[in-house]
């Protein structure tokens, strides 16, 4: 009888650990179906049968792609579709959901018919960049160098030549939202809200500065008379926070497009996209969709130093968010709880430091 020292008793639980390491890795949670594991690996079109948990020290930050390599990064990308569902699912059997949406509530959707693609676009996710790539494939533009495309005309003279979904019948968006590719990309909500605010009102933004601007200096800030002449170029974000937070503002006018929900734009849970990229791997995830579009060598999207230039969102959240009251966080959390469930973001940490979770009011 061969007998068993200690060193071979400790070689072989290091064995034992190795194996199960390389399992866990590259298996599904318990839960989930030997099905589901086969589909989880299907190419990123395969509508998702069952949806498991991206833990949130797996939600992507920074280039991805280098740091699991291809198989690891399309792998997330299957759970986020599968994790979506599941949420959906939930609010449906909740009846939190309206079984139907018309066409012309999805007027944020632009469709290509020579790719057979959907895309939703939603302001302050790479939205001008994402449309710079759907117009140079109109084959309208002369160019397919994206940059060459001016923001501003992307978003008012050149509009006309992209197509929306809600130009369409509700048999002929519904045939569309059947047979093409469909494609989303999300941003950290609160990052996404912070970066309205500097683009709309510390940047100039005539527009949003009659519009909004000059209604939230009247109503939130101290010593203001009605004879006073207001520019609406000055708002502070605590008093941005303090329009969106107010009851009247979502009740009589809604949300404007760059601070309004993911649900209330593209509709995931009645929408089944093929794709959830984020702003927070859009390199990788932009490239992964020009790729499959088989457009790859003809359009290069732009990085994102070369469209910015001014200091990133992200690095200025808690510098911003500190200035808002415990209160009025707490308010904010809720307004976008959603975004956050929906698209698995996790509680922000910044957010931490100013409003533990345990403390939402």
């Amino acid at each position: 009888m061969r007998k068993v020292t200690l060193g071979n008793l400790v070689l072989a639980v290091v064995v034992s650990l190795a194996i199960l390491s390389l399992y866990s890795m590259w298996s599904l949670p318990p839960s989930i179906s030997n099905r589901s594991k086969l589909v989880a690996r299907k190419d990123f079109l395969q509508k998702p049968k069952k949806t498991i948990k991206l833990s949130p020290e797996d939600q992507p930050m920074g280039s991805l792609l280098k740091q699991l390599g291809e198989r690891d990064f399309d792998y997330i990308r299957k759970e986020r579709l599968y994790n979506l569902r599941r949420k959906c699912e939930k609010a449906e059997e909740a009846k939190l959901i309206k079984k139907e949406v018309p066409a012309k509530k999805l007027g944020h959707i632009i469709v290509n018919d020579q790719y057979k693609v959907l895309f939703c676009y939603i302001p302050k996710v790479a939205c001008t960049n994402m449309k710079r790539v759907f117009l140079i494939l109109t084959g309208q533009m002369n160019t397919t160098n994206p940059l060459a495309l001016k923001s501003k005309d992307v978003h008012m003279s050149l509009d006309k030549y992209l197509t929306y979904l809600d130009s369409y019948s509700d048999e002929e968006a519904a045939e569309k939202l059947r047979t093409y590719k469909k494609l989303i990309f999300v941003r950290e909500p609160l990052e996404r809200l912070l970066s309205a605010y500097r683009n709309k009102f510390i940047e100039k933004s005539a527009y949003f500065h009659k519009r909004f601007g000059r209604r939230i200096v009247r109503k939130f800030r101290d010593g203001v008379n009605k004879s006073q002449e207001i520019q609406g170029n000055d708002v502070t974000f605590l008093e941005f926070v303090h329009y969106i937070t107010d009851e009247n503002t979502m009740e009589n006018e809604g949300f404007n497009e760059h601070w309004a929900h993911y649900s209330a734009l593209c509709h995931p849970c009645h929408v089944q996209y093929d794709l959830i990229g984020k702003y927070e791997s859009i390199d990788e995830d932009v490239n992964f969709v020009l790729k499959d579009l088989k457009i790859d060598e003809l359009i290069k999207f732009p990085k994102r130093n070369a469209t910015y230039r001014r200091t990133k969102t992200g690095d200025q959240l808690e510098s911003f968010y500190k200035t808002i009251p415990k209160d009025l966080l707490g308010k904010l959390w809720k307004i976008y709880r959603s975004d956050y469930n929906l698209f698995d973001y996790p509680y922000p940490q910044f957010l931490e430091k100013f409003l533990a979770p345990e403390d939402e009011v």
